[in-house]
């Protein structure tokens, strides 16, 4: 009897794995695609770098002897400056990055001095200043955020620090993530994945729930140079000021790119002289001294390479000498 129950229940788990192995079992999202810079199941298309490679986008900083628009960079600075600063900052780099650029001395001045300074922001960044008020900011200043404490930043924002803008180019697709995050608020969520309170769909952010809301709309500033302001052009243009204001892919990179083209194409057109000179085809006779004296062709030592033989003999071959 033991042994017929144990035939029916053996019989009846093999029946089961048989239906259950030809259905497919339903996943929405992959933990291991969330988030992820090269795509996301169901949203391949968005990745972060679709501003290179499918025509979209162009950076003129990335083409060959390119550099930075400075009339985005200058509109991006107007973006940050309106919209972006109230909770990002950049305490690693001073507002005087855009002289000469963006901005000539005096207007960059005086737009800076429309956001005030506290004491509290030098000590966010170990700074013990002798300054005991608040004042209206300088050029030589750095680009502090509104918050004086990452505590300070996580009460008003839902217990969210925002990110500071001075490293983010080593987030992966540089510039392309920018742009992405500020115009990826479009997308709906997949099926399966719940957006909590206080939360937002964005497909490009690290497991596409971002505590940021939508910041860009159309015509929600004017552009001094008459450029429409739609979302996407801000954007551009945003993502071309906080690029530019980074420490090695920001505005000196186009120049320090232009030194090593030309140290390269210089050693380049060196090699056929070093060519000729390093295979005895030309001499400089000023700095070449002959050793006239004991001048033999060597075949009485047998070199296991060379035998010993020198190589300017044949050339005084038959000679007499004194």
């Amino acid at each position: 009897m033991a042994q017929l129950i144990s035939l029916i229940g053996a019989g009846s788990l093999g029946l089961v794995l048989m239906n259950t192995q030809g259905s497919k079992p339903e996943c929405f999202v992959y933990r291991d695609d969330i988030g992820a810079f090269w795509g996301i199941k169901g949203y391949e298309e968005q990745v972060t770098e679709v501003g290179t490679h499918r025509g979209h986008l162009t950076w003129p900083h990335n083409k060959f002897l390119g550099t930075y628009d400075a009339g985005s960079v200058r509109r991006g600075f107007l973006v940050f400056a309106r919209n972006c600063s109230n909770c990002h900052g950049m305490i690693y780099r001073k507002y005087d990055v855009l002289l000469d650029k963006a901005y000539k001395q005096l207007e960059l001045a005086a737009l800076v001095s429309n956001f005030t300074i506290n004491p509290g922001h030098h000590h966010f960044k170990q700074y013990y200043y002798q300054e005991w008020d608040e004042r209206d900011r300088v050029i030589q200043d750095r680009v502090y955020p509104t918050y004086m404490s990452q505590d300070e930043a996580k009460n008003a924002n839902g217990g969210v620090w925002p990110t500071d803008f001075s490293k983010i180019r080593l987030r992966p697709g540089g510039i392309n993530y920018i742009y992405n995050i500020l115009t990826g608020y479009h997308y709906k969520p997949p099926a399966g994945l719940d957006t909590p309170k206080g939360k937002y769909f964005n497909p490009y952010f690290d497991h596409m729930i971002i505590g940021m809301p939508r910041q860009l709309y159309d015509g929600m500033l004017d552009y001094e140079d008459g450029t429409p302001a739609s979302a996407p052009q801000m954007a551009y243009d945003v993502s071309n000021f906080i690029n530019y204001m980074q420490r090695r892919t920001g505005g000196k990179k186009p120049d320090r790119m232009v030194k090593y083209y030309m140290i390269a194409a210089a050693f380049t057109l060196l090699l056929p002289f070093k060519y000729l000179k390093t295979r005895a085809l030309f001499r400089n006779l000023l700095s070449v001294r002959w050793e006239m004296y004991a001048v033999r062709d060597g075949v009485y030592y047998n070199h296991f390479k060379t035998g010993a033989r020198n190589s300017r003999a044949y050339q005084f071959k038959g000679k007499v000498w004194a």
